[in-house]
């Protein structure tokens, strides 16, 4: 079985080349690396190239100039040879093991359609104590795209995956159109992985948990604030959302009428959180964080009532062709 790894990128070359670097100490004998420039740059066109000299495993550069990590992927899946896909992040590194573990699985297991693996962090700097304290004892802990379901392989109808580290069959992924959308620049319009999973889970199809698949999340600093935190909770918010309206948008009148019972529903709970701000015991981040989540829907909404263009996004289904 032909592997292709996926790695979309944007304007990172410096974590991109410790990625390429990483994958270089695969166990696995054989498999194709890609790399889609979600900026088409000559910068990382050439860090690439320069790269490639002295790879034993060369990448493919693909330039992929729309915005959006989920064009990215599927920039990445339609020029992938393999039929086995795996996805990563251009801030991640890798177990050597982990290919040949996704290569064994998915052979044992011709009906298992997706598999993730663990995904554990590395801290680029000491974490916070608050940081340590939130996530721990969580298996699945989102917010950083960390996940670790114990030492067993697991297959099951609605196993869970991050794109971080996740392998999926090539036709399967055509078969359910592709990843759904997620982010244009600073607008977050969809579900990405998040919906992809949902999608497999529909169908009834087997999601695996390969234990030896294990990819490392590197985090900055940058990722171990509170901002962060809810910043990437008001994304899920809009993942939210578009779950939400993407089967169907309904008429100004109820979207208006579904604003207004967002607005008396969480008002108590966004006035808790600006009393709380910036604080990082447990109690008083999760409400930020859920504050943060539920304005975004109500900022969802408002964006569905002014903007066509958005309402057109919200309903388009494939986007991988």
């Amino acid at each position: 079985m032909k592997i292709s790894v996926i790695i979309p990128t944007y304007k990172r070359p410096r974590t991109l080349l410790q990625t390429l670097a990483s994958l270089q100490q695969q166990a696995l004998d054989e498999f194709e690396v890609l790399v889609v420039d979600n900026a088409a740059e000559a910068a990382v066109e050439q860090a690439v190239a320069e790269f490639n000299v002295a790879a034993k495993v060369k990448a493919r550069y693909v330039p992929e100039p729309r915005l959006g990590l989920h064009n990215a992927r599927h920039a990445g899946a339609r020029a992938a040879g393999g039929e086995l896909l795996c996805f990563t992040d251009d801030d991640a590194t890798f177990e050597p093991g982990c290919l040949a573990a996704y290569a064994q699985a998915f052979a044992g297991h011709p009906d298992m359609t997706a598999a993730g693996g663990p995904v554990q962090p590395v801290w680029e700097t000491s974490p916070p104590d608050w940081v340590v304290e939130f996530a721990e004892n969580q298996p699945v802990f989102g917010v950083l795209s960390l996940l670790d379901l114990g030492s067993e392989f697991v297959m099951k109808k609605d196993g869970i995956f991050f794109g971080v580290n996740m392998a999926i069959r090539r036709d399967a992924l055509f078969d359910v159109q592709g990843f759904n959308p997620d982010s244009f620049g600073d607008i977050w319009l969809g579900d990405g992985e998040t919906g992809l999973n949902r999608k497999l889970w529909n169908r009834g199809w087997l999601v695996g948990y390969v234990p030896g698949a294990v990819v490392y999340h590197h985090v900055p600093p940058s990722r171990m604030t509170v901002e962060y935190f809810c910043r990437r909770w008001a994304n899920e918010g809009a993942c939210d959302m578009y779950a939400h309206f993407h089967p169907g948008i309904p008429s100004r009148y109820r979207m208006c009428r579904h604003a207004a019972w967002t607005v008396k529903k969480f008002w108590r709970q966004w006035l808790a959180a600006r009393r709380v701000r910036g604080r990082t015991d447990k109690v008083s981040l999760q409400t930020q964080m859920d504050a943060a989540r539920t304005q975004q829907h109500l900022k969802y909404i408002l964006r569905l009532l002014i903007s066509r263009r958005f309402r057109e996004l919200v309903l388009k289904k494939d986007w991988i062709r």
